[in-house]
């Protein structure tokens, strides 16, 4: 008796427990959606409106708002509704053309972000002729070509049943007493898996390393020379006789040690940023690819673990617009306009070692090398009114304490700005 009185209590418990537990992932994943969507969306709202951002390496940023503002409004809704009903409750025309534009805006943003790797590429290796490398055509041809490679990776293989097991909406086990309740999901062959991964995210994910890598390289190879040139500088200074300083003003020596330090710190900056960004890649997309090509292989992932992993690489669109444009100086300053959290404070003064370089006559040419290595000016007006196969000329060295520095987060070279709109 008191064990049918306990076992009506037991389910109601139970169901009690589901439906606390579903409301909690329903409130979850809405959060997640709209984090992605608004981020996005202010993001891309952003770059239109301000015309110091209108310039040709926030094409690939344009282009990767897009993508994941399209994950957001697009993949990710019917995406929770399969998790939270455990099926597919739209309409089964619905399932094919959904799952293509899964496949579609998360391989665009993948490639998306290997753009990006690349113009950073570009920009930091070479930034005097990187307006001659990078034009807007150019640009918006290589995000034309991302998008046809995405397109071409979902639509047309699914469409086609190129992928071999044929697209279906399948039910459920039947095991379990579900059979009525149907489920879209999509089962591909192991041919098609590895050459939609390799076209999508391994090949990318090695172009993204290695860009990353030879830009840390650079960082630090300029950090190297930073000090070597800062230290020559100072024993230049110490040696020649100078002008009595007043009792206030620092010795040249500690301020080289501290502007050495400084560039120091900018690598190390650089060297965790770059760390950061490829993390979060490779933890959001790498467990989800592997897996998908193990349940190709051996059609032994669960279902719930394999939508965990689904998620997780949705999760790096919501990323997107919060990571890049954090180590941004134009974001950055552009955001400061209508957040106040986002205002930097005033430009520092020169310090004393930059004066003391421009007062002394014995240390001018370690000066100049030592501004030549860190303000890398690319006013390349001369170059674009040349013949288009002229070799650039490299461009005096700035003069002054205003002189800007190629950052690794710069999005154009200093004194250039394109006005060319993105639309």
């Amino acid at each position: 008796m008191e064990g049918d009185l306990g076992a009506p209590n037991a389910s109601v418990l139970g169901e009690h427990s589901l439906l606390v537990g579903s409301s909690w992932v329903a409130a979850f994943l809405c959060f997640i959606i709209l984090l992605t969507t608004a981020g996005n969306f202010l993001l891309i709202l952003l770059i239109v409106s301000q015309r110091s951002l209108r310039n040709t390496s926030n094409y690939f940023l344009v282009s990767l708002f897009m993508s994941d503002l399209m994950v957001g409004l697009v993949v990710m809704p019917p995406a929770m509704l399969n998790q939270l009903y455990g099926r597919w409750v739209l309409r089964g025309d619905f399932c094919s053309l959904w799952a293509s534009f899964d496949v579609m805006c998360c391989s665009a943003s993948i490639l998306n972000l290997c753009l990006i790797s690349l113009d950073r590429y570009l920009l930091i290796t070479s930034p005097l002729r990187y307006k001659l490398r990078m034009t807007s055509c150019r640009a918006l041809a290589l995000v034309l070509a991302a998008w046809a490679l995405a397109a071409l990776a979902s639509f047309l293989p699914i469409k086609m049943g190129w992928h071999e097991l044929e697209f279906q909406v399948q039910p459920l086990n039947v095991t379990g007493g579900r059979g009525d309740e149907e489920q879209c999901r999509l089962l591909v062959s192991l041919p098609y898996a590895l050459v939609a991964s390799c076209l999508t995210f391994f090949l990318p994910s090695a172009a993204i390393s290695f860009t990353y890598c030879r830009i840390l390289l650079a960082a630090r190879k300029q950090a190297v020379q930073v000090a070597s040139l800062a230290s020559n500088v100072a024993t230049a200074d110490e040696a020649t006789p100078q002008v009595p300083r007043a009792p206030s003003q620092p010795l040249a020596g500690s301020e080289s040690r501290r502007f050495t330090n400084k560039h120091s710190k900018k690598a190390l900056k650089a060297s965790l940023t770059l760390g950061i960004l490829l993390g979060m890649f490779f933890v959001a997309w790498l467990p989800f690819f592997v897996t998908n090509v193990a349940q190709a292989v051996c059609d032994c992932v669960p279902d719930g673990f394999f939508d965990v992993l689904t998620w997780l690489g949705y999760c790096n669109s919501t990323m997107n617009p919060i990571i890049y444009p954090l180590f941004m100086r134009d974001f950055k300053r552009a955001m400061g306009k209508f957040l106040p959290c986002c205002r930097r404070p005033a430009e520092p003064r020169p310090s004393a070692i930059s004066l003391s370089m421009r007062n002394s006559n014995s240390a001018a040419r370690a000066a100049t090398s030592l501004k030549n290595v860190l303000t890398l000016q690319a006013e390349t007006d001369s170059m674009d009114s040349g013949a288009p196969g002229s070799e650039p000329r490299l461009p005096p060295a700035p003069r002054g304490p205003g002189a800007r520095s190629v950052s690794l987060w710069d999005t154009e070279p200093p004194g250039t700005e394109l006005s060319t709109p993105v639309a």
